[in-house]
This record gives C-alpha cells, structure tokens and sequence, in this order.
C-alpha cells in the first residue's frame, strides 16, 4: 500500500469514527432495555410473593434510569408532554396495581404497555437524533 493510501485510511478512519451519531444509530433503545429489565424483574419478584423488592425494582426503573438516564426529558421534547404523562402514569399503576394485590394477568397487561412504550418511545427518540448527552444538567 502506498503511502498517500495509507495516509488518506487513515484520516478516513479519524473521520468516520469522529462522526457525531446519526439518527438511525440506537443509542435510547439501551435505556429503554435497561427499564424493561427492571419493570420484568419487578413482575418476576411480586408473581414470587416478595412484594418489596418488586416496588424496588419499580422505583429503580423509573427514578433510576427513565429520569436519570434522561428518557422522560427526552420523551417530553420529541413526544410531547401529554403522552410523557401517561407513560409516567404506567410505573404509577404497576406500584398500585401490586400494592393492592392485583392478579398476575392485570400485574401483566401493565408491563406489556410499559415494555411497548419504553420500545417505541426508543425508536422515535433514535429517528429523531437525539442524543442522550442532550439532558445533562450543568453543560
């Protein structure tokens, strides 16, 4: 290889790799993964009767990584804050829904819609380009 093509490789690679992330790259689908794992976690623990460390595991979900992690903000700007709400409204209904002791099928039917939402939410953030440093507070 010659040294102008060794040269212009390598300028290629610094370029490419120093590209600010494009809007087809997935970097909310991660988070909202990471929520999933904690919402199914909390359903594992109350179908197993251990009904503390599944309100844990909620509150981790959703203090822990929808509004640490930024998704809520991110949601709120892209999505608007109308169906923020009622994502938000979904981590309120599991807690509830567990705390009065609500049946496997209803505990369920709660994860799925928080599972569909954290899934689409990610994609419509990925669309759209926004990156998860958007958020940091202090910049």
């Amino acid at each position: 290889m010659s040294l102008l093509k060794k040269t212009l490789f390598i300028i290629g690679f610094f370029f490419f790799t120093a590209l600010p992330l494009q809007a087809n790259d997935k970097v909310w689908a991660p988070v909202a993964e990471q929520i999933i794992l904690h919402i199914e976690s909390a359903e594992s623990h109350y179908q197993a009767g251990d009904l503390l460390t599944a309100k844990q595991f909620i509150i981790k979900a959703y203090f822990g990584v929808f509004e640490d992690r930024k998704m809520e903000a991110a949601m709120r700007q892209e999505l608007g804050s109308k169906h923020t709400y009622q994502v938000e409204r979904l981590f309120g209904n599991l807690r509830k829904a567990m705390t009065r002791g609500a049946d496997a099928a209803e505990v369920t039917a709660i994860v799925e819609s928080i599972r569909t939402e954290m899934r689409d939410g990610a994609i419509k953030l990925d669309q759209a380009g926004i990156p998860l440093n958007v958020f940091r507070v202090n910049q």
